[in-house]
Order: structure tokens, then sequence, then C-alpha cells
């Protein structure tokens, strides 16, 4: 599945949640990488995307420590050049455009990539008729 989302700027709490032991060792056994802790923040067009890709999504970062949630987790390539996972918190509330990436380098910088360029994500499930 093909998505185009615009970079925009983070609130600066991926860094910790990436670094907590639980949450990096499931992302590692499932991605096959060590992601950078961080994550680089796209908003999309559609306002359905999350939902299609909860709906299609097979993996997840499962919880383990109580005040935290699941997230989908999926797997695909960034710009034709990094392997990288989308995860989407499952809480309510949250930003339905919003996209959460990681990858195993530090990719504003070794894309050269600012707020308000385009990405283009490849991501590995099934198309969704429209």
């Amino acid at each position: 599945m093909k998505i185009k989302g615009k970079v925009v700027k983070g609130i600066g709490e991926s860094k910790n949640f990436l670094s907590i032991d639980w949450v990096d060792r499931q992302l590692k056994e499932k991605l096959k990488f060590q992601p950078v802790y961080g994550t680089l923040n796209i908003t999309v067009d559609d306002a359905h995307m999350q939902e299609i890709l909860k709906e299609k999504a097979t993996d997840r970062l499962v919880h383990q420590t109580e005040g935290f949630c699941d997230a989908v987790l999926i797997k695909g390539m960034i710009n034709n050049k990094y392997e990288c996972g989308v995860i989407i918190p499952l809480v309510q509330n949250y930003d339905e455009r919003l996209l959460e990436i990681v990858a195993s380098v530090h990719l504003k910088q070794t894309l050269h990539i600012d707020d308000g360029d385009e990405v283009d994500l490849d991501l590995y499930i099934e198309e969704v008729p429209v």
C-alpha cells in the first residue's frame, strides 16, 4: 500500500517511549532492526487512513506496563530507501491523520528532509479497494 505524507513536528515524547525496555525489545523483534529513539511524524490527507491501516495490520506492540496502550505496527519502506515501521497508538482522540515512523537511521537527517516536505511510504499490507 502506497501512502504520501507531509513531515510535521512532533511533541518530543517518542524518544522516551521507544527507549522503554519492552517497547525496544518488541520493535527489534518485529521489525528486525534497531530503531533510532525517535519518530518521524507525518500527516496524511485521508482522515480514514488510520482506520484502514488498523483493519489491515497484523502486528502490534503489546503494552507490558500499566498506563500504556497497545499500538498497531506496520512494516514498510520510506522514500524507497529505508526499511521502517509505522506505529499507531491505540488510544482515543489520537490525531487520525498522524503516522509515526521509526527506522534504523535518523530519517530527517539521512533523507535531508524538513517539516513540510513530502515523503512516500510503501507499507507491507494488502491494498484496500476504494
